[in-house]
């Protein structure tokens, strides 16, 4: 979010200096070229072709992971948003801009995140042709085109080659309903209400990064979950990941950037002042259906991002009308409504409104960044929204780390209403090892890890006396897929076990994990696992960290074959014996000769050999820039994974 600095004017005139734009982006440019105007150039990538303008830079993900994929600058991307992205908290809007994707890699995340968090608003009428987005598949090329677009359709239209009209728009989130609606209370929310500091950041951290953050002094986190003006992608962002940092502790900050003020300040898609209150209406309905989809149920709050703006004149009717709307949309779906603005611009003309019958929101988010910790703001009087209704955005966009990991972050200090998933709530009144049948269903399952595994009829006759819950299929249909990560699990014979990647891996050395209590299981899941029936992967899924005890090596798994990665605190403590089952990539020595030790560590990392000793000539030691000069073993050589190569450096 990008609070106070609105009041700078247009986003595009405050970043002209190339430098500048170009660290905001993350890291340097494939290509970038400077052009007469109407100039174009091809871009090929996987045998998809796009034509855009000269001047736009290319950038080649899968050579530049940092890159942060940003929709609110003109640009080509090429290949998968890393989880890693290095995205600036305070980016917003939308314009012209290319993401050409491998559709493997698109569909890995869509079958973790059953909806886009790039999808149109598709209620016809309801929004003006700008701040949009739209997919198109190339099938041919494996390719996925999801492209971008604000003033300038043209533009988009002319890069693919078609009119946007006839392009395949992502699909709507699917209607779920979750578990155990509540209506709005004080309080009543499943993330509940929080007090302390938090934080927000452009693109929602990956897994691994939370678990880093745990260290730092936030428990509150902000994320994107759609909208016209929404700027950054979002590749870890999924109904797996909403689930898992709620499990965490962290209370969650919904936040929806959809239409801005007519005369906005950030070059945003604007609100049509005409229609206002049915914008309102569908963006909340949008906001509400990608919640859902990420499995963030009634009950919880959702917070409309409105940047900030010259106040008065068809902007602050607008936006009044815009909002209200907003807030009885939620509320006739069980949400409650959240605003988050300058206090100089929106949270003032909600003050202002709030005295002649004005639908008001629940919560409010004032950005004020005056570096004070606490809720109170000269623009709101103490008895409005009062009693834990506010969020208080103190500091802009800064770096920080924790946990050995640097993000570039929002603060917030919180005493107002937060969410948490629905599989989390559900998790609350259905613990690991209730027995669970649905509603007219024969079939009993067990929750293990939060997901339902099966119960044969002579296992469950067996158990005697155990209870049995009655819960509906919407209900279980909130519940994990498989076993969350960690989760350890044991046969009625004693075998342990311990989930990674939805897979089960055997414990042979119990003495590794004192302390824990496994859910003994039926036996028939772990004889069945990979079947879509036992609810158990047979291998874990690609990308699965885990650290392998007792030697403390880390792998990740891809293609069911494990590689050496570097130390994460995602990594799931496993048996390492039990990793022999799964072929491990070998370490193939690279050339290294030449490259400065940094360069070096990086190639090593990429070949799965890891560093060994490294030493300095001595008639070296004083020069300025040491490079590689001898290496053992030379390279080419196929070693064990993990291999340790020696290097002399001069």
């Amino acid at each position: 979010m990008a609070g106070p600095r609105r009041k700078l004017g247009a986003r595009g005139r405050a970043l002209t200096l190339g430098a500048l734009t170009l660290w905001l982006l993350g890291c340097a440019p494939t290509s970038i070229a400077t052009a007469s105007p109407g100039a174009t150039k091809v871009v090929r990538y996987h045998g998809a072709r796009v034509v855009v303008p000269a001047g736009w830079p290319v950038y080649d993900l899968s050579s530049h992971p940092s890159v942060c994929v940003r929709f609110d600058r003109h640009a080509v991307y090429l290949g998968e948003p890393s989880p890693s992205q290095r995205c600036p908290a305070n980016a917003v809007g939308r314009t012209e801009a290319i993401l050409l994707e491998p559709i493997a890699a698109h569909g890995t995340r869509a079958r973790s995140n059953s909806h886009s968090a790039l999808a149109p608003l598709n209620y016809p009428g309801a929004l003006p042709p700008q701040g949009s987005v739209a997919e198109s598949v190339n099938e041919r090329a494996g390719v996925i085109v999801t492209a971008t677009w604000g003033s300038d359709r043209g533009v988009v239209e002319r890069a693919l080659g078609t009119r946007l009209g006839n392009v395949a728009h992502a699909s709507a989130a699917p209607q779920v309903t979750p578990f155990a609606p509540r209506a709005r209370a004080a309080g009543s929310t499943p993330g509940g209400v929080y007090t302390g500091p938090g934080f927000d950041a452009c693109s929602a951290p990956s897994e691994a990064t939370m678990s880093a953050w745990s260290e730092s002094p936030y428990r509150a986190v902000g994320i994107y979950i759609g909208g016209a003006n929404m700027a950054c992608a979002q590749p870890n962002l999924s109904p797996a990941w909403v689930s898992a940092q709620s499990a965490a502790g962290w209370h969650l900050i919904p936040t929806y950037v959809g239409l801005q003020a007519p005369r906005n300040g950030c070059g945003c898609a604007a609100i049509d002042p005409a229609r206002a209150s049915l914008e309102g209406a569908a963006a909340a309905k949008d906001a509400i259906a990608r919640a859902t989809a990420l499995g963030i149920g009634p009950g919880n709050p959702i917070y409309f991002d409105m940047e900030g703006y010259a106040r008065g004149g068809a902007n602050s009717v607008s936006v009044l009308a815009f909002l209200a709307a907003w807030t009885t949309a939620l509320h006739s779906s069980g949400y409650a409504s959240g605003v988050y603005s300058n206090g100089d611009s929106g949270i003032s003309d909600l003050v202002a409104a709030g005295s002649s019958g004005f639908t008001e929101p629940d919560d409010i988010w004032v950005a004020e960044w005056n570096g004070a910790r606490n809720t109170s703001s000269p623009y709101v009087p103490s008895g409005d929204w009062s009693d834990h209704h506010r969020i208080h955005q103190y500091a802009g966009a800064h770096n920080e780390r924790y946990g050995g990991v640097r993000l570039n972050v929002d603060s917030d200090f919180l005493d107002g209403a937060t969410a948490a998933s629905s599989t989390a709530a559900i998790a609350s009144v259905l613990p690991d090892g209730t027995y669970v049948q649905v509603e007219g269903s024969p079939e009993i399952y067990e929750i293990v890890g939060g997901a339902p595994l099966p119960v044969a009829a002579e296992y469950w006759a067996s158990l005697g006396s155990e209870q049995l819950v009655t819960i509906t299929a919407q209900q279980f249909a909130l519940l994990n897929l498989v076993p969350a990560a960690g989760t350890f699990i044991q046969t009625p014979a004693g075998q342990r076990y311990r989930v990674a990647g939805g897979a089960p891996l055997p414990v042979n050395n119990p003495s590794l994990f004192t302390g824990v209590q496994p859910v003994i299981v039926d036996p028939w899941d772990l004889a069945s696992a990979g079947t879509p029936e036992s609810h158990l992967n047979a291998t874990p899924v690609d990308g699965t960290f885990v650290e392998g005890e007792p030697s403390r090596s880390y792998w990740v798994f891809a293609h069911g074959q494990r590689r050496v990665a570097p130390a994460s605190a995602a990594a799931v403590r496993v048996d390492e014996t039990a990793l022999a089952a799964y072929p491990a990539v070998p370490c193939v020595v690279p050339r290294l000769r030449d490259l400065p030790l940094a360069a070096a560590r990086r190639a090593l990392g990429r070949a799965d050999c890891r560093l060994g000793t490294v030493h300095v000539r001595r008639r070296a030691r004083e020069a300025r820039a040491l490079r590689v000069v001898k290496q053992i073993p030379q390279p080419r050589e196929e070693l064990a994974a993990g291999y340790a190569v020696a290097l002399a450096l001069g």
